[in-house]
């Protein structure tokens, strides 16, 4: 499975692409609270340097919080947005559980 990920729930916008349990790719931008700015172009690169398009994903997930309430709306909209426009499931990940595992 071709999973999209993101997490915008700190100051630190992450982004990456697995396939089953192997991270093909990610990336880790710390531009303080103005995911805004950087969220879709860091998307676009983190797939242009995995080699996947967007239609190949088979999953988006995104990082539900506890964290910034605005970063987290980014990441949740710009998620939904990519599973709405793509027909893709979305689902939401505890960001504390994800930072634990």
């Amino acid at each position: 499975m071709l999973t999209l990920g993101m997490d915008t729930a700190t100051r630190v916008c992450s982004v990456a692409v697995c396939k089953d349990e192997k991270i093909l790719g990610s990336l880790d931008i710390n531009v303080g609270l103005t995911h805004s700015e950087g969220l879709v172009p860091q998307l676009e690169t983190l797939l242009k340097l995995a080699r996947v398009t967007k239609e190949e994903l088979d999953l988006i997930a995104v990082s539900r919080g506890p964290g910034s309430f605005t970063g987290l709306r980014i990441g949740m909209a710009t998620a939904e947005a990519m599973a709405y426009a793509l027909d893709k499931p979305l689902v939401a990940v505890d960001t504390l559980k994800a930072i634990a595992y």
